[in-house]
């Protein structure tokens, strides 16, 4: 594919509460086997010591890993491909493999959660808290009925990107970037 400009991109980051409360979560679970390991507590012996030392890199290591890859939702719509990312985790909708699009109200039952998340009967969000509205497409993928929910601040602007693209037309809103 060629690098010719999006029809429709849309940047949605987490909400500042979020953030802090990662951040918080990071240095609980840091401090607190920090502490276990100077009190002496963590367990008997150097080795369970290096052992709370390494639990303690690792759950730094997913936590920073979450901070920087899951708090920016990136939405595209170029080239005949839908495009949502989270970091470095991204799926890509071929928009001619596309049966339907319509603007939603997110659940997060039916998707199990928020965030990237996998409910039941093949549905998919790709969700931002705070975000009350995106838009569903339904297709068939690998074999596979598949529903995603996308997130979106201007889901009319998302929906109508997708479906000119569906249709072969012109999006008549020109290139748009949103947040």
């Amino acid at each position: 594919m060629t690098d010719s400009p999006a029809t429709y991109e849309e940047r949605l980051e987490a909400p500042g509460w979020l953030r802090w409360v990662l951040l918080a979560a990071l240095l609980l679970i840091i401090s607190t086997i920090g502490l276990q390991i100077g009190a002496g507590t963590a367990a008997a012996g150097p080795t369970s010591a290096f052992t709370s030392v390494v639990a303690a890199v690792l759950s730094g290591a997913a936590f920073l890993f979450a901070y920087l890859n899951f708090l920016t939702l990136r939405v595209r719509v170029s080239n005949g491909e839908f495009m949502f990312a989270y970091g470095v985790v991204r799926h890509r909708v071929q928009i001619d493999q596309i049966e339907s699009v319509e603007i939603n109200r997110y659940r997060w039952a039916r998707y199990g959660g928020w965030g990237y998340s996998r409910g039941p009967l093949g549905r998919r969000a790709w969700s931002m808290p705070g975000v009350p509205e995106g838009v569903v497409v339904l297709l068939h993928e690998s074999g596979k009925r598949r529903e995603y929910f996308v997130s979106s601040h201007a889901p009319e602007r998302l929906e109508a990107a997708i479906r000119a693209g569906m249709t072969g037309g012109e999006f008549s809103g020109g290139p748009e970037q949103v947040g």
